[in-house]
């Protein structure tokens, strides 16, 4: 008992370190996220006075690194500590279903199946729409980003007692054990081209909205992130009967359990 009571003082005392060592981060991200907005904003302006002809390939160059400083400067606003986050009721149901249909076009280009086995009774939350939508995003996007012709990203959805449980399952190589310590740290990256700023800035962000973000992976055997976010007790019954979607390039078919 003494070992238990140990063991769980010191999980809670590495979750508060996280938490402070991510406010610095996100006190630090508020000033640099700033003047890179203003840093676009000048090269939009000087851009847009150009003249000449001919320029197509130097404009869709433009657009390119443009799209990837935006990309990050929402990253790093996004360790802004969010003291007036507003959240509201939502079912995180409706957020997959939405999502899935939204990449299926990458996924068929791929050759990737998506399969969403989503809580009957539905999964009302206490989130911020835009925040947990753009968490969503980017797990699906990794997930995609690792997975080969073939394989099908899962995603399932659950109602815990006072929290509502999100799992996004791949197929690909998995996280190296050596690596799964690291794997929400910031600046913490395995890709050639990789910030590290995209999944701690996930949990982040969840965390400001009262849940959590953990990662299952056996190595060589895919990995397993499950989000997990506060409930919300609507009283509301809600319409969501598939508890199966199968989406298949174009194809959604959606499977029912008798």
């Amino acid at each position: 008992m003494l070992g238990l009571l140990v063991e769980r003082e010191k999980r809670q005392q590495e979750k508060v370190l996280t938490i402070e060592k991510l406010a610095v981060l996100g006190r630090a991200a508020l000033a640099v996220g700033h003047e890179m907005k203003d840093l676009l904003g000048a090269l939009k302006r000087i851009t847009g006075q150009l003249k000449g002809v001919n320029r197509a390939e130097v404009d869709q160059d433009f657009k390119i690194e443009m799209s990837r400083l935006e990309k990050m400067v929402d990253i790093l606003l996004s360790f802004v500590t969010a003291d007036t986050m507003q959240l509201f009721s939502h079912d995180l149901n409706e957020i997959v279903l939405q999502k899935l249909e939204h990449y299926q076009k990458n996924a068929k280009k791929v050759g990737i199946n998506f399969e969403a086995n989503l809580d009957r009774g539905g999964c009302p939350s206490r989130v911020n729409t835009k925040t947990i939508e753009w968490i969503i995003d980017q797990i699906i996007l990794n997930a995609l980003d690792v997975s080969s012709k073939g394989d099908t990203l899962r995603i399932r959805s659950e109602r815990h007692g006072n929290n509502c449980r999100l799992e996004i399952e791949d197929e690909g190589p998995g996280i190296k054990p050596e690596h799964m310590s690291s794997i929400f740290k910031p600046f913490f990256t395995t890709k050639k081209m990789g910030q590290g700023l995209a999944l701690a800035s996930c949990r982040k962000s969840i965390l400001d909205m009262g849940g959590d973000i953990e990662v299952v992976s056996e190595y060589g055997m895919g990995a397993t992130f499950i989000l997990t976010v506060p409930r919300e007790y609507s009283g509301k019954t809600l319409a969501i009967d598939p508890v199966t979607t199968v989406i298949q390039g174009q194809k959604v078919e959606r499977v029912y359990r008798d």
